[in-house]
């Protein structure tokens, strides 16, 4: 069994104080902004999250712009699909097959694997079929860090210059 990290241990007594469940994108938003749990929660319940459901990814991007940060996806597994040939997009690029053989997304393909094919400096955000966590400097901060869940997608977090 693996220890989790101080701040998701942070954000998890949040959440157990406010008896919170199915909260997986406010803890990843909380962790990912480096915010407070109560501030990420909020940024969400304003685009539609009730209180102990989910809620969809395109409602986790419009909070992120709330709390002043942009998401650049850096990896969509369904733009990829195995056939006869190998690896191929559906564009039908063959120079991008080859580009994502190559890739550290091609090895990387569960929670487990990421972390060492992430770059040690960057706040990520990734997706599996009904989970989101947050990897921020290498470490995955979450409980299913060294478990086996497909990865969908992985989002790089930037924060927005300030004017």
């Amino acid at each position: 069994m693996r220890l989790t990290t101080k701040e998701y241990t942070r954000v998890s007594k949040r959440s157990a104080k406010w008896g919170e469940e199915n909260d997986c994108t406010v803890k990843a938003l909380a962790i990912a902004t480096n915010s407070a749990y109560e501030k990420a929660h909020g940024a969400l319940a304003l685009r539609g999250r009730s209180f102990r459901k989910g809620i969809s990814m395109n409602a986790v991007w419009k909070a992120l712009d709330d709390l002043g940060f942009d998401a650049k996806t850096v990896f969509n597994r369904r733009e990829v699909e195995w056939d006869d040939e190998g690896w191929s997009w559906k564009e039908g690029s063959k120079e991008r097959a080859k580009k994502y053989r190559r890739s550290r997304w091609a090895k990387g393909k569960t929670i487990k694997s990421v972390a060492g094919h992430l770059p040690q400096r960057g706040v990520f955000l990734i997706q599996t079929s009904a989970h989101v966590l947050c990897v921020r400097a290498g470490q995955v901060h979450d409980w299913t860090d060294g478990r086996r869940h497909r990865i969908t997608e992985v989002h790089r977090i930037i924060r927005r210059e300030q004017k």
